[in-house]
């Protein structure tokens, strides 16, 4: 199995056929009943049995996409009706002698041990294979005697073995629901009964007291749509939300981790799309009739009205594809004027998620597709090499088309498409709602991996994630289960200085001051690596500046350098950004690290663009096997596309006369006999208008008649006896019929395709996986990761380490823990910034959403524990650090981190070139741009006097003439100010923005010019980056961790009378904007209303104050050296006068007294606050 791929999978598939099985069913049924004495067992154990097992539970056989179904058939077989092959396979298994009867109690335990690893490793497959065996008694039972043998093992020199049986047996308990112990155990656990006031809560589905909130409420998870359905848009009860507090969970263990983590993730994610769609679903309400429940509509969408399906078609990728016709929203009679509204508001993008509503109560969520052109012309138009005219955005003036995928392919969705396709009731009307910037595969495959999980509970590290209730509050964390292995220890070569030797295991741990003596790491450095290489779930802080990425490295590096000896496969690199991915895998190939790989296709790094997995599986052949597979399943897939295309057109032409005849003569001759056959004499029935005889026939009969008959009697009755209203009650149910079953047999036909298609992907990427088996490192985001679950599953990483895990939710972390994981290592800190969510009423800061705090990283949580009767796990911190010059990093020394020490370096840094001070807080009192809008969760503020200041400031420092690319950055809270100091700057210095800040940067865009006219959209020059001298990088907090740069300018904004500061209310986003600078910083921004604030905020504002000088706007010259400020001052006022320098080549401004403002001392009314 370890030689030839292709030979291996021919192999399996011998083994699959007849000659094969009857293999199974001689050693089942025959030889193992005839074996009787100590010998024979043994011997045939050696011989054939264990040989079998071994090749069935090989990693080549188990990953492999091309063997599915021969695996399945292998495992099935040897199952044997209602488990009595198996149970005779595994009762010959476990009554098998230790060893020889001179063997020692330790060689006896170790032959007994790999029998039983061996054959709970079988079994563990068996259960996946066949969901049933999860309730087969004789499944139950081969498990309790397999178990009972691993319970007598004791003397082991070996752990490893030990651990892995563990880890099978462990599965297999969750998955059967027998590991807790307890007799008469109930599916659902009910809450802890706490000495405190507990608020009774309602629980989900079945459970909840009242019955199911809606048809989409359920107690599993996996069994709840993603998106939401109508019944749940309008239902006005809550939705269920598990707390923070474990022991309220409706689910016991990890299971009940799982369900919490989804439905707040969910809520956080679709909720806001559910309250989007109710709030348009009210507006369309008469007055008085309006939904209740919540109706927090804080989610930006665009309505399109009078929509409609105008065609469905399908593609052998994409699958069905909708063309939806609406009512054109640009009013401009000239096409140019249309094409650049669309251009320029971002609408419709492809990707983006919509919802088609139709007044008669039902919702279909859709995604645009990439077939959406906004005019007839564009360049994905030409790529189609065609010349018709294809329906578009804008070319129309009264309509315009966007082409849709539904968001979930499910035969209910479908048929409700195909329902409004070919409605027969013209009355009811649809309208497009729009989500800009909400992108479906941001929540969703994470959403799908948790539903995964839930049912199949795999996990590693479930005692330390989701520990029984009672444990001890400081867990310790085991080894990995790859560093048991007897002998074992890790070769620490690689980081000594000359390579010289030295090693170190679990079992024989190192003096973190001889690594340090002997590497260029510290000593907090040393000590997180030396404990993250003896800890199975190891966690490192590394507060800013102090190098965690760095040490991230080393472990990698180490990891690499032990990888052949314990078989450690590729080790997988997760970031919750591409950036940070791309960062990460550029410092390791400058490491010298050569096999990595990178899953996505949203890397900016040119560097990494040629270890793409897509690339690099184009340039691997396949195997004989795969090949054919490949084949068969195209053929197949092209099969049922041509047979859906064929029910497609049948559904275009289902109203037509031919069609309602076919129909009439295949299901009731009698009435197609009556319309258009020959009458009693024999004669053919004619009308008096050609071809239109059942049109006659439907508008004859009496008018104003009584109430028609059901149409039950109406199929039996005379046609010509009908009155008016019946023949037309009757002529629309004819023509649903007809629908109808076109409906269910492209709903069979397209379930039959996505079958097929599914097992095509499979198979290419069995490519992917042999490529991804080959390499050293894999990089993966947390989204991409959940995207490929199936394939990174197959591929048995051993380590797994994320970076940046403070800003990772736990959801995203947890689908990281894949079941071959024995080893994760987590850098971050829980004190920077947190991960992002929507709802505010999730947030951790929000007084209402402490409770669900979902905006707590796993990291956080195992570090600091929100109840006492949780686990806290050991950590390291990492205390130097080499990037604050030592007054900046007081700030928070002062604050959070009171062990941080400086660098030798940092002491050394140069004074700010032109400017008397370092560190300087620049005060005023001017209101924020809109200071009414006090909401504290949105990103659109802004302050115009700020921006000013700013662009005098950086002129001034650009002038000096001593700073190089992206030295200087300028960062703010606020998108909107980020946005407006980007418009105001973009002329007057080359801008750098980053990618995450200039997608959002365009989205803000769109949505500020959605509700423009053609007329009112301005020009704008194209988002550059550069690496021009003088660029100045511009960045908002949130996109800014983990960056740096020489001089740091901070926008604050918020300037109110409520001393209201908005985003800056918490410490983690103070602490990553005071952390960034490396010689200096200068704040713009009313102290005034940031000092007032009683929260963290308040402590950080006291420090900055005590280590800078706070001035008053109309000082500002104090802030420069004294030879600059006659030339380079800046002051806001009307006095302004723009001079051009050609020696710079750029604008300044210069205010008249400059030369006498800069002597004016602090006013007295601010010296209280120095």
């Amino acid at each position: 199995m370890d030689g030839d791929v292709g030979a291996a999978q021919e192999t399996i598939k011998l083994l699959a056929r007849e000659e094969g099985l009857s293999f199974i069913r001689y050693l089942a049924e025959t030889q193992i009943p005839n074996e009787h004495d100590f010998y024979s067992k043994l011997d045939l154990w050696h011989t054939e049995v264990q040989p079998l097992f071994k090749l069935i539970t090989h990693p080549k056989v188990l990953d492999s996409a091309v063997l599915e179904s021969e695996v399945a058939t292998i495992y099935n077989f040897m199952q044997g009706i209602g488990g009595r092959r198996m149970k005779t396979i595994f009762d010959y298994v476990a009554g098998l002698p230790d060893s020889g009867t001179n063997s020692s109690n330790a060689v006896a335990d170790t032959t007994s041990l790999a029998i039983i690893e061996l054959s709970l490793a079988v079994l563990a497959k068996m259960v996946d294979c066949n969901t049933t065996n999860i309730v087969n008694d004789n499944v139950k039972s081969v498990f309790c005697q397999l178990q009972s043998r691993l319970g007598r093992v004791h003397e082991v020199p070996d752990d490893f073995l030990k651990l892995q049986a563990q880890k099978y047996s462990q599965y297999i308990q969750r998955r059967l629901g027998v590991g807790d112990g307890l007799p008469g155990e109930t599916k659902y656990r009910k809450p802890v009964t706490h000495a405190k006031f507990v608020m009774r809560r309602d629980l989900p589905g079945h459970l909840s007291a009242e019955g199911p909130r809606h048809d989409n409420d359920h107690a599993e998870i996996s069994e709840i749509r993603i998106m939401p359905t109508y019944d749940e848009i309008i239902s006005p009860r809550k939705e269920y939300l598990p707390t923070n507090d474990p022991s309220l969970f409706h689910l016991p263990g990890i299971r009940g981790r799982l369900d919490r983590e989804f439905r707040l993730l969910r809520e956080d994610t679709v909720g806001q799309l559910r309250d989007a769609v109710r709030s348009q679903l009210n507006a369309s309400q008469p007055p008085g009739t309006n939904l209740s429940g919540s109706s927090k509509d804080s989610l930006r969408t665009y309505v399109y009205q009078d929509a409609r399906i105008d065609d469905i078609s399908i593609s052998r990728l994409q699958g069905l594809d909708f063309l939806v016709r609406f009512r054109q929203p640009a009013s401009s009679d000239e096409e140019q004027k249309r094409r650049e509204w669309w251009s320029h508001s971002k609408r419709l993008q492809p990707g983006g998620l919509v919802c088609l509503i139709s007044n008669g109560g039902s919702v279909l969520f859709c995604v645009v597709a990439d077939s959406t052109i906004v005019a007839s012309n564009d360049k994905r138009n030409a790529q189609q090499n065609t010349e018709d005219s294809l329906p578009s955005l804008a070319d129309n003036d009264m309509f315009a088309y966007v082409h849709l995928h539904l968001a979930e392919a499910v035969p209910g969705n479908i048929a409700r498409a195909i329902r409004w396709y070919r409605t027969v009731t013209p009355a009811q009307s649809w309208y497009i709602v729009e989500f800009p910037g909400v992108l479906l595969p941001s929540f969703q495959y994470t959403l799908e991996a948790l539903q995964q999980l839930s049912k199949k509970p795999d996990l590693p590290f479930t005692d330390l994630l989701a520990p029984a209730p009672g444990g001890r509050n400081q867990t310790e964390v085991p080894p990995p289960q790859y560093a048991t292995r007897r002998d074992f220890s890790f070769d620490l070569s690689c980081l000594t200085q000359g390579n010289s030797t030295l090693r170190c295991s679990p079992s024989g741990p190192l003096d973190p001051q001889e690594l340090t003596r002997r590497s260029i790491l510290d000593e907090t450095q040393s000590s997180a690596l030396l404990d993250t290489l003896s800890r199975s779930l190891a966690l490192i802080q590394g507060p800013p500046g102090t190098g965690k990425s760095f040490t991230g490295e080393k472990i990698v590096e180490v990891l690499l350098a032990n990888k052949t000896g314990v078989n450690l496969g590729p080790i997988l690199c997760v970031c919750y950004t591409n950036h940070a991915l791309d960062q990460l895998l550029e410092h390791l190939y400058d490491l010298g690290v050569k096999g990595i790989i990178r899953i996505g296709s949203r890397s900016k790094s040119e560097r990494l663009q040629s270890i793409n997995l897509r690339l690099v599986a184009q340039r691997e052949d396949r195997t004989k096997a795969e090949k054919h597979a490949l084949w068969q399943n195209e053929r197949a897939l092209d099969d049922h596309v041509q047979d859906i295309t064929d029910l497609l057109n049948q559904l275009r032409t289902c109203h037509s006369k031919r069609a309602l005849e076919k129909y009439l003569a295949d299901k009731h001759p009698e009435h197609h006999a009556s319309l258009l056959g020959k009458d009693e004499d024999g004669f053919q029935k004619v009308f008096r208008r050609q071809n239109r005889g059942l049109q006659e026939w439907k508008e004859g009969g009496r008018h104003g008649a009584s109430a028609p008959r059901p149409i039950g009697d109406l199929l039996k009755a005379d046609l010509w006896t009908m009155t008016n209203t019946e023949r037309v009650l009757l002529h629309d149910h004819w023509l649903q019929d007809i629908q109808s079953d076109l409906a269910a047999s492209i709903v069979n036909e397209y379930q039959l395709y996505a079958e097929r298609k599914g097992l095509r992907d499979k198979v290419l990427r069995e490519v992917d996986l042999r490529c991804l088996g080959q390499a050293d490192v894999v990089g993966v985001t947390t989204t991409g990761l959940a995207r490929n679950t199936d394939l990174l599953r197959k591929l048995r990483c051993k380590v797994m380490l994320c970076e940046e895990a403070g800003e990772v939710l736990e959801a995203h972390t947890l689908t990281a823990f894949l079941p071959s994981v024995e080893h994760a290592i987590l850098i971050g800190d829980h004190l920077q910034l947190k991960p992002q969510i929507q709802n505010y009423d999730l947030q951790s800061t929000n007084p209402r959403g402490a409770k669900y705090s979902l905006d707590v990283s796993l990291f956080e949580r195992l570090v600091n524990p929100p109840h006492e009767n949780e686990p806290r796990l050991p950590f390291n911190t990492l205390e130097t650090q080499r990037r604050m010059h030592p007054s900046i990093a007081n700030l928070v020394r002062q604050t959070l981190y009171p062990a941080l020490i400086d660098g030798d370096a940092v002491r050394d840094y140069p004074q700010v070139s032109g400017m008397k001070r370092r560190l300087f807080w620049l005060h005023h009192e001017h209101p924020e741009d809109g200071a009414s809008q006090l909401d504290p969760t949105t990103t659109s503020h802004s302050n115009k006097f700020e921006i000013e200041m700013i662009i005098a400031l950086v002129q001034h420092l650009v002038r000096q003439g001593e700073y190089g690319p992206d030295d200087i950055a300028v960062i703010t809270p606020y998108l909107g100010q980020l946005f407006r100091l980007r418009r105001r700057m973009d002329n007057l210095f080359e801008i750098s923005v980053g990618d995450r800040d200039l997608e959002e940067l365009e989205l803000h865009a769109a949505r500020e010019s959605g509700d423009q006219t053609e007329s009112d959209i301005p020009a704008r020059a194209p988002a550059r980056k550069t690496t021009l001298l003088k660029s100045i990088r511009l960045a908002t907090v949130d996109n800014f961790q983990g960056e740096e740069a020489k001089v740091i300018v901070i926008s604050l904004v918020r300037s109110n009378d409520k001393a209201n500061c908005g985003f800056l209310r918490t410490s983690n986003r103070i602490n990553v904007l005071l952390s960034r600078a490396r010689h200096g910083m200068y704040l713009i921004g009313n102290s005034k209303t940031y000092g007032h604030h009683q929260t963290t905020s308040f402590n950080f504002h006291r420090k900055v104050v005590a280590h800078s000088l706070v001035t008053v706007a109309c000082n500002a010259a104090t802030l420069a050296s004294v030879d600059a400020t006659p030339r380079f001052f800046t002051m806001p006022s009307s006095a302004w006068s723009p001079v051009h320098d050609p020696r710079r080549d750029a604008r300044t401004r210069v205010y008249e007294a400059a030369e006498r403002l800069a002597k004016r001392s602090v006013p007295k009314e601010l010296t209280g606050l120095l």
